[in-house]
Parts: C-alpha cells; structure tokens; sequence
C-alpha cells in the first residue's frame, strides 16, 4: 500500500514537471526567423506562453538576447494571451538618391516579415526588417476607429557585459556624451541614439527610431530605461507627459520603427543608411530647388543688443541689415551659398529681409532665417508667416527652439517640412529631436541639430563641448542624419581644442547646410579660412580610415575627384593615412596638409605632391586635429581682398609698444604692449582727399578699447566690444575716417591697455 503511494506521487511530480515546460516553452508553429539579405543577420520572433519576443543575432553572435515585444491600447492589451494567425515575408533591393548627405546614392535592400497575432477578436501586426546592418521593426494595429496607445512592451535585452555611449534625455538632444558601463546602464535611463559595443568590440549596435516626425503626429519619442541584467525598456519622453501619458490615434495606426543599426566595423556604422530606408519615399516630385551649402552666420560670434540670454555688459554688438549685408558680401567672396540670419531680424531699424534677399540675389547669395514655434510672434513658423517670408525671397527657415519630443512636437515638425515643401522652401530645424531619417520623405529638411555643438563655447552657455565628446558623434548621432554642429570656432576664450581639431570639424561632421560658427572678421585673418572656401556640403563617397568613439575619429569624403579629410583626437597622436585606402586615380595629385601647430592656438601648412601609394603621416596635439585635401586641381586660396595694409611692426612705435612674435598674423609679427604710454603710428598714403573705410587687424582675450587720431587731429574712441578670443587670434575691426591726399599718419593710443595690433588697411576705391 505504502509502495502504491510512493508510485502514484511519483506519476503526479512527473506530470507537474512534464507539463511546465509546455507552458514555457516556444508555442508550437509560432518561431519565424528572417534572414538579410547577405544572411549575416537574423531575426527571430515567437510566442511564448501567449506573450511574444524576439531574439536576433549576427554572424551567429547574439545581439540582442530573448526580448520582449508588445503594445497596449485602451482597446486591447496585447502583452499575453495571444494566438497566432499568420505569417508571410517580401523583399526588395533599390536604390535612390537624396540632395546632399554623405554619399550620392543610398541602397534600400531587405527582408521584411509581417507576423500576425490576434487577443481575442483584435488584431496586431509587428513588421520586422532585416538588412545586411540591421533590423528594425514596428507594430500596426487594423482598423478603422481610433484608440489610445497606453504603452509600449519593447525591450532590447543586451548580451551580459554590455557597455555603450549615450547621455541622459534632454529634449533638445544637447548632451554631452560619455560612456555607461554594464552596471551604471541596469540603472540609467538614456536617450537614442544609443551605440553599444558588443561583445568586447566585436559588433557595434546603435540603438534609435525612425520614421518618427513624417507620420502625421502620430507618436512620440521614446527613451530607454535600464533594468537589472542590461535589459533596456522603451518609454515614452518625458515631454508627453505634459500632454497626457496616452496617445490618441486613428485606426489603422503603426508605431515608428524600432531601429538597430549592426556592423562588424565602424566604416559601416557611419555609412550606414537605415534610418533613411525606413521613411517613405519622397513626397517632393521635383528637388532640383533644394541645394545643400555652406552658410556665414553671425549670431554665434556677434551677440546682440536686447537678447534676455546675454549677460549684461557682455560682447554686445548691434544687430542691423547693414551688418548682415557684410556677411553677404563676405560668403560671395568665399563662394559660399547663404547667409543665415538669425534671430534678431524683425527689429532692423535700417533695412528689411526682404531687401536683404534682393541684395543677396544680385550675389548669387540665398537667405535663411530664424523662425519659432511662437506662432503669434514675428518669428512664428506659421503658415501665414511662411507664406509671407516666401513671398521676401528667402530660400529657407531655420526653426528654432521647438523642444518639445511629444506628440505635439512631431506633428508641429512635419508641418512646417510638409508646408515649406509646398513653397518650395528648405528647412532645418534647432533644439529639437534627433532625425529619423525622415529627409528622405521630405529632403527639403537638409538639417538638424539635435547635437551639443559649438554654440555651447558661448560663455554663458555650459557645458562646452570637450574633444572627447566630438569624438563619439561620428558613431552616433551624425549616423542618423545631417548634423549642424555649427563648426570652426576660434574666437572663443574658453576653446578646448585646437585650431586643427576645429578646422576639421567642417570635413568630420555632415551637413547639408554648413553654418560656420565665427564672425567674417575672424576668418578674413585665419589660415584655414582657404581651405573652407573649397569644402563643399554634399558628398558623393564617405569612409571612416580610422578611429574609436571618444578617442578619434579620421573621416574621408569624396566629391568629384577630390578627397577631403578630417581627423579630430581626444589625446595626443600621430595618424598614418595610406592614400591606397581612397582608390585614387592614377597620376599625382596636392596634398594640402593643415594641421596643428606647436600649440593649439594656431594651424600650419603643408604641401607635397602624392600619388596612390603614399602614406602621410600627421602628428596631433592633444585635443586637436588636421584637415587635408587631395586634388589634381582644386587650390585653396583665400577670397580677393581689396586692402592695402600696412603692418604693426613696420610702423613708428613709441612708449614702450614692442614688437612680437605671433604665428597667426599676416607676416608673423604683432605690436603689442599697447596702451597707458605706449602708441604705434602708421603712415599711410591715399591719392585723394576723402573718407575711406579703415580696417584695424588686432588681437584681444578680453574686451579692450583703443583711440584713433588722424594727423595729430583729436582722438576718437573705438569701442572694440568682441575680443578676438586669444592673444594669437587675429580679428577685424571697420570703421571710416577722412584722409587728407598723400601721406597721412594714423596713431592709436590709449589710457589704459589696449589690444594688440597686426596691421592697418585702408580701402582704396
């Protein structure tokens, strides 16, 4: 009897434990795996216990372990209790083109499975994408009728020792970059993009979103919560909090897809086109209108009278028509295609955008202007304003301040892209998400920022960004789309990287619209300045020779026959580039080398004649950079200047004024010492009496002020309100004064310390 007993537990145990695994295991007929193209990736989802997740892998390693998948809706929760009902696959391999970017053609080559599950009587779709780089995937839910979307189920479940780089959310995506270790991420909430080095290094993972703001306000942007075993969580932003923690949408509705871009390399990483695959095609018929350029742009080098932002007192300089004419003047001269004007325009007391435009136009120069979402201000991006701002010329808006990564915010972006479309206007916008790839839905958005960029060197603006952080953005954020970092700064006092670290900012970051950070009158006076008079904004060929996310980065790109290269480095280095890697054509070419000079205040020049087998080698200073052109018949070169100059050092000094070294000035000399006692007198000859446009080359790390006096005549006070941003970098200041015919001396004093002085040019008509 006691036996019976002991058999019949038996059965019962083996019963229990048999029927475990059946609840758990991989529902029978469920598992599909979708292979790309090349096979090289798969993605593997089923169900399991009524609940679904995936898995995917890649060259046979996991990258992303079993991960949940699922979305709830005031309707239907679909976390459990699914069947599943059908599955089929498609595919595709095309090709198609984009105005600008980093190359001149983009491959659209995939698998896609559409795997169907039911709860219930209600339906949903998950979508999933699988290319040579990458998978993607999104959920559909049938309609008609309408619903809210609660939540979202998805996880990225990272292979154990994951570690990556990313920062916390912020909704204008201005953070600074660092890297998140496997422990700090089980507990870190971080924006996407997201890069993950998997597998000590062996595969690279950027973890984003696409097709988020060309959906008709639809969704929102998500973020990704840590939990313990490095499992990530999507949530929503926290800005659609402000607006409700649920989404309301038409049926049929699909999410954004969730993106993973997977290489082996980091070449492939950065020339990967995903995010721009997983947008719909062009809603644009005719782009022959939207041309990618180079910009001059005031606001980061001249701050303006009135901005709240501006600290008082600090670098205040009047805004007006007048000066933006110079700015014209300046980008006809260096053959760059637009100004932009930011804000500030609509208080001109002297002239109008729209004369601008026209004045512009004459010089084959476009205007941008600075727009808002404050609809009900002169700034306001609304329709009517657009309308009218078409109406005055202007060949795009630069839409600003937008920060808002919400359901709201998205629709307010595709409004402005879809109705700037309609009048054949570009567009990029400023403090607002990260791009999706949505231009190739709309190409008329040729940028965005989306980055910690150079306008946080501005005094009041912290944190600054550092050489590490420009170091990771090749990786990441530059990956998804066109990026206005706004490059070259130099008259900065706070600078953490070199003048060569700078300069290759303009070849290392895409972006189909270049605006240049500092003021005309630093660049007139810099060596560099030629070579971003021949750096185009549209590239037909983009490779990463070399480099590692926040340690360096060596970025090649073609257009036409011509190879331009960037390196940038965190610490102190030496690069080797083998021209072989560029598939040169034969025959020699130029190798125009500006790299860092024996500190990084300044840049020095290299010209040596290459052909496909050499190698050039370039040191790098810590923080600092090189940029380096290769061409048959592409010559930097700065623009004509009309200026007869007469140097510091060859002028008549008195009261202890001396004469000084200085790497970055016209004939490597400055006069310094100036101020209190000591003056420098030029004597300059004009052929006829009158008033003529004098222009004073100096030198300033702060703001210092200086007394003109003309043939002994009374002094007038020139209040030089921007400094130059070092005692090594040159800056310019216009102003007029009447010269008797013939020989006239010029002398420059002051009460207390002036700044130093290169030279002195008068324009002679």
């Amino acid at each position: 009897m006691l036996l019976k007993k002991v058999v019949s537990l038996i059965l019962a145990l083996s019963i229990i434990l048999i029927s475990v695994p059946s609840v758990l295991a991989v529902d029978a007929g469920t598992q599909y795996t979708t292979s790309s193209p090349d096979s090289s990736l798969t993605a593997t989802v089923y169900l399991e216990g009524g609940q679904l997740f995936y898995t995917v892998t890649k060259n046979g390693s996991t990258i992303v372990e079993k991960s949940r998948l699922g979305i709830k809706t005031s309707n239907t929760d679909f976390y459990s209790g699914m069947s599943f009902v059908s599955t089929g696959t498609s595919s595709w391999n095309n090709t198609y083109s984009i105005p600008g970017g980093k190359k001149s053609l983009y491959q659209d080559n995939a698998v896609q499975r559409e795997y169907v599950v039911s709860q219930g009587s209600a339906q949903l779709k998950i979508y999933i994408r699988a290319y040579n780089d990458g998978f993607a995937f999104r959920y559909y839910i049938p309609g008609p009728g309408a619903t809210y979307i609660e939540k979202e189920y998805t996880e990225y479940n990272f292979p154990d020792g994951t570690g990556g780089w990313g920062y916390p959310w912020v909704n204008t995506y201005e953070g600074t970059w660092k890297y998140y270790g496997p422990a700090t991420l089980d507990t870190s909430t971080v924006t996407m993009p997201f890069l993950a080095s998997i597998s000590n290094n062996s595969y690279w993972a950027l973890f984003t979103e696409a097709n988020m703001y060309n959906a008709d306000g639809t969704y929102c942007p998500s973020v990704l919560t840590g939990s313990a075993g490095e499992n990530m969580k999507l949530a929503y932003a926290p800005d659609q909090a402000q607006y409700g923690t649920k989404l309301e949408v038409a049926l049929p509705f699909q999410t954004p897809y969730r993106a993973v871009i997977i290489t082996d390399n980091l070449n492939d990483l950065v020339n990967s086109n995903l995010v721009e695959n997983l947008n719909p095609e062009s809603k644009i018929t005719d782009t022959s209108w939207i041309k990618p350029g180079i910009a001059a742009w005031s606001w980061w080098s001249e701050d303006y009278f009135g901005d709240p932002n501006v600290p008082e007192g600090y670098r205040e300089v009047l805004y007006s028509y007048e000066r933006q004419k110079d700015y014209v003047d300046f980008a006809a001269s260096m053959g760059w295609e637009y100004v932009t004007v930011d804000a500030g325009w609509a208080k001109w007391t002297d002239g109008t955008v729209a004369e601008l435009c026209q004045y512009a136009a004459a010089k084959g120069v476009g205007i941008f202007i600075w727009a808002s979402p404050y609809v009900h201000t002169p700034y306001g991006a609304s329709r009517m304003n657009i309308r009218k701002w078409a109406s005055w010329g202007v060949k795009g808006l630069k839409v600003d301040m937008t920060q808002n990564d919400s359901q709201v915010g998205m629709s307010f972006l595709e409004s402005v892209a879809d109705y700037c479309a309609e009048l054949k206007l570009m567009v990029f916008f400023h403090n607002s998400t990260k791009p999706g790839g949505e231009e190739r839905t709309w190409p008329n958005v040729i940028s965005s920022e989306g980055v910690l960029g150079a306008e946080h060197y501005k005094l009041y603006w912290p944190p600054a960004p550092t050489a590490y952080h420009n170091c990771v953005l090749p990786f990441t954020r530059n990956v998804l789309g066109s990026m206005d970092y706004t490059p070259a700064a130099l008259s900065n006092t706070n600078k953490n990287t070199t003048q060569g670290h700078q300069l290759a900012l303009s070849i290392v970051y895409e972006s189909k619209i270049q605006n240049y950070a500092d003021s005309i009158d630093i660049y007139r006076n810099w060596k560099g300045t030629e070579l971003l008079r021949v750096i185009p904004a549209s590239w037909e060929e983009t490779k990463l020779l070399d480099g590692y996310p926040g340690n360096y980065a060596v970025m090649a790109r073609r257009s036409g026959s011509d190879w331009y290269i960037g390196a940038i480095t965190d610490g102190a280095r030496t690069i080797t580039i083998p021209l072989s890697s560029l598939n040169l054509d034969p025959g020699s070419y130029t190798a125009y080398v500006y790299k860092d000079g024996a500190t990084g205040e300044f840049i020095s020049k290299e010209i040596s004649t290459v052909t496909a087998a050499s190698t050039l080698t370039v040191p790098l200073l810590q923080t600092g950079g090189c940029a380096i052109l290769i061409s048959k018949t592409t010559v930097p070169s700065m623009p004509q200047d009309p200026y007869t100059y007469y140097e510091a050092e060859n002028a008549t000094l008195a009261g202890g004024a001396s004469v000084a070294d200085c790497a970055n000035c016209s004939n490597g000399k400055k006069v310094g010492n100036l101020g209190k006692t000591a003056t420098v007198e030029f004597n300059v000859t004009v052929p006829t009496p009158g008033t003529y446009k004098v222009k004073l080359n100096y030198l300033a790390a702060d703001e210092r002020w200086i007394n003109y006096s003309v043939n002994g005549g009374p002094g007038t006070l020139l209040k030089l309100r921007l400094d130059s941003g070092s005692w090594n970098v040159v800056r310019s200041y216009t102003t007029d004064m009447y010269l008797n015919a013939g020989s006239n001396k010029i002398k420059f004093s002051y009460t207390d310390w002036a700044p130093d002085i290169d030279n002195i040019g008068i324009l002679v008509p």
